[in-house]
Formats: C-alpha cells, structure tokens, sequence
C-alpha cells in the first residue's frame, strides 16, 4: 500500500514538473484523492481474501514443486534400480550363453562317441554278415559241385554226407 502511493506521488511530482501546468487548473488531486480512496476500499474488502488466495497458491505451487521432486528422485531410484536389473540381465545372459556353449561341446563329444560306438558295431555286423554269406556261398557251391560231380553216382544221401564229414 505504501508502495503504491509513494508511486503515485512520485508519478504526479514528474506529471507538474514537466509541463506549464498549474496545479489549480487540473483536478489531479481530487482524482488521486479518490483513486486512494478505491484502493482502500478494495483493500479493506478483499485484501485479506488476496493475499490469502496468493498464500494457497503460493503453498500449492510449494506442494506440487516437493511432489515432482519426490517423482524425479523416485524415477531416479527406478532408473538406478533398473540399470542394476540389466547388468544382472546381461550377467545372467553371458552365463547362459558360455553354459549353452558348454553344453553343445558336450553333446558333440557325445555324439562322436555314439556315432564311433554305432560304426564299431555296424563294423562288426558287416563282418560277421560276410563270413556268413562267404559260408553260404561256399556250402552253395559245394552243393551245387558235389551234385554235378555225383550225379551220376548213386550213392544215398547219408553216405555222401560221411564223405564230406571226413574231407572236411
């Protein structure tokens, strides 16, 4: 208030000074007079209302700057928690990735063996199943000499069988 009337004295002084104007020829007075008059009513009726309202305003500008720094350190608690979550992530991700690698070396041997084991065997199938088919040939083609060479021979089957039983 006191502001605002030093103002206008100070607004008025420069307003006479600079002109060739008389004081008695204006009504500046009366209109300063009644506008100091408007203000102190204004005042009286609304100014505890005023600066109420700017006091709340000023306590809900307070409130909501505290409410968005509790949210920016928050986030910021997140933020920090989070990048902690991915390096444990990504640790966890190199350690899946190296036993993963460690496992398929695993199988692969593994496998090797197996396969190795399986060819050992086919092997040992191959084998016996050629002396089993050399033998096969060989009793065919005994067979089939001896009934050529005793076909015209009549000798009983038993017999022929007591011969080959002694050159064999």
């Amino acid at each position: 208030m006191k502001k605002i009337a030093l103002l206008l004295g100070l607004f008025s002084a420069f307003a006479f000074a600079s002109g060739d104007y008389s004081i008695t020829h204006t009504d500046f007075i009366p209109r300063t007079i009644n506008f100091l008059i408007f203000v102190a009513i204004l005042w009286y009726v609304g100014g505890n209302k005023l600066v109420n309202f700017f006091k709340q305003r000023k306590e809900k500008i307070a409130k909501q700057f505290q409410e968005i720094e509790e949210k920016l350190k928050e986030s910021k608690a997140r933020k920090e928690a989070l990048k902690a979550e991915l390096e444990n992530a990504k640790i966890k991700a190199k350690e899946i990735i190296e036993n993963a690698k460690k496992e398929a070396e695993l199988l692969e041997v593994k496998i090797k063996e197996q396969t190795e084991e399986e060819i050992k065997i086919l092997q040992k199938q191959f084998e016996e199943f050629k002396k089993y088919e050399t033998q096969k040939a060989k009793k065919e083609v005994i067979e089939m000499f001896l009934k050529e060479t005793l076909k015209d021979v009549h000798i009983t089957s038993e017999d022929a069988a007591k011969l080959i039983l002694k050159v064999a």
